[in-house]
């Protein structure tokens, strides 16, 4: 087997001393250091984590050149290399492991390494070089690790959840509520502990489902507004070392205006760098809409098993042959598929959960894992609800007569008798139905339990289930 060849080396140098990096990386020592001692997972920080900390870098920049402290041109060429990055450019150049030092020194020093070499290109120069961009002095002014990466991991995810899940989630209530909407006087039998129960509505069903998953969004909504604080400033473990006195709050106003964002420097910035409490309750969010969405998944694979052999009321769209043995076969894969995303960001919000043990002394030390957990998380649950809306919800169909039929047929309809004869003669009718299969109203009348009228109206389906009542007369 031939040798792979080696891709031609420069030399760089650090605090440490010198080490070869690719002569066509625009990284530098330490970024490749990091490459060497994390060979771990594989996996890449999120490009909207990176495009987050691009963004910090440069609203950073421009604050400093409005408080005299970065030359314009310098400040201008870190700005543009941070924008072009923000943008998704020179994603290649971000290869640091997920795994790596717990403060993410690794990655923040990987972007400062790749700005500072963009910006000197820029200005003609090369990095290091009297006319070059150094990434420590310039780049990473008035930062450190332990500030700007939990401000970065906030950040993207306040844009994922914006721009994302939340759109996405409002699509899936959209659909749901308009099943509700069509099928308000579509009567089903209820079940309770997977057994029948009395009359309902699916109308009620997709309705509860709506507002399942509308309130978790809103819980979610309301947990993700801590993140809107922003623990830069802090530096090293919140005193500031190293700050101009009033750049964080300069750099804050800056990406709020360039996001629309309500972000705010946080009062104390050593809470944002010695604990991520936030990040790990949005996490516990997301965790509640991917419980939801697990819900909903299942009962459509319930509701729609069979169709012959099992309830069999519902109708998901055919999107692909369910067999490769049994001809004709179709499976519930799309929720399938979304319980299965469903069930993987609540273990990823458990990890994120975990991280508190991570969070000692000044710092805390997982919050490379936070960001590639919220990142996936949040891309996860959205691509899961827009599936489900758009190749499942869109196309359902109800069975109605099947479902009024289940509903019918049941014994569990003797509980409309309780009231009228007691509890115990009810039952004795139920047992005397299933006995006889055949439906409770036929089996009370033959026993003539009450007047034929009264059965009727206490039997009646519509009136058990609650169908909303349309007045015809006008």
């Amino acid at each position: 087997m031939p040798h792979e060849k080696t891709p031609p080396l420069r030399i760089e140098h650090d605090t440490m001393g010198e080490i070869g990096v690719p002569a066509s990386a625009l990284y530098g020592a330490q970024t490749a250091r990091a490459i060497a001692n994390f060979p771990l997972s594989g996996w890449r920080l999120p490009a909207a984590f990176l495009a987050a900390l691009a963004r910090i870098k440069a609203a950073f920049a421009r604050a400093h050149q409005d408080a005299g402290l970065l030359p314009a041109a310098v400040a201008g060429a870190i700005a543009r290399a941070a924008g072009e990055i923000a943008a998704g450019a020179h994603l290649e150049q971000f290869p640091v492991d997920v795994f790596q030092t717990g403060s993410g020194t690794s990655t923040n020093m990987n972007m400062n390494e790749v700005i500072a070499s963009l910006s000197s290109r820029k200005l003609g120069g090369a990095p290091d070089t009297a006319s070059g961009v150094h990434p420590n002095d310039h780049v990473n002014m008035g930062q450190s690790s332990n500030d700007v990466i939990p401000a970065a991991l906030r950040l993207a995810a306040l844009l994922g959840w914006r721009d994302g899940l939340a759109p996405a989630l409002e699509h899936t209530v959209e659909a749901l509520d308009a099943l509700s909407e069509a099928h308000a006087a579509t009567v089903t039998l209820g079940r309770t502990h997977l057994m029948d129960a009395v009359p309902t509505t699916y109308g009620r069903i997709f309705g509860g489902w709506a507002d399942r998953l509308r309130e978790a969004t809103r819980r979610c909504e309301r947990i993700a507004e801590d993140l809107n604080a922003l623990p830069l400033g802090g530096t090293a473990v919140g005193t500031g070392i190293g700050a101009a006195p009033g750049i964080a709050k300069a750099v804050t106003r800056d990406l709020a205006r360039q996001t629309g964002l309500d972000l705010h420097a946080q009062g104390n910035p050593a809470a944002g760098i010695a604990a991520q409490d936030a990040p790990v309750a949005y996490a516990g969010g997301l965790a509640g809409i991917a419980r939801v969405l697990l819900a909903i998944s299942n009962d459509l694979r319930l509701r729609s098993s069979g169709p012959f052999g099992g309830i069999g009321e519902l109708r998901l769209p055919a999107v692909q042959p369910g067999s490769s043995i049994m001809p004709g076969k179709v499976n519930p894969v799309i929720p399938e598929a979304v319980a299965q995303a469903a069930i993987e960001v609540q273990g990823l919000a458990s990890a994120c959960d975990a991280t508190a043990a991570l969070h000692q002394l000044d710092l805390s030390h997982a919050n490379p894992l936070l960001a590639w957990n919220l990142d996936t998380m949040s891309r996860l649950l959205a691509r899961s609800a827009e599936t489900l809306t758009d190749r499942c919800l869109r196309g359902l169909e109800v069975d109605t007569a099947k479902a009024r039929e289940h509903a019918a047929s049941s014994p569990a309809l003797a509980t409309a008798l309780a009231r009228a004869l007691g509890y115990e003669r009810a039952a004795e009718i139920a047992k005397a139905a299933e006995a006889a299969a055949e439906p409770v109203g036929v089996t009370a009348r033959r026993l003539g339990v009450l007047p034929p009228d009264e059965l009727d109206r206490l039997l009646d389906l519509d009136r058990l289930a609650g169908v909303p009542h349309t007045d015809t007369t006008t």
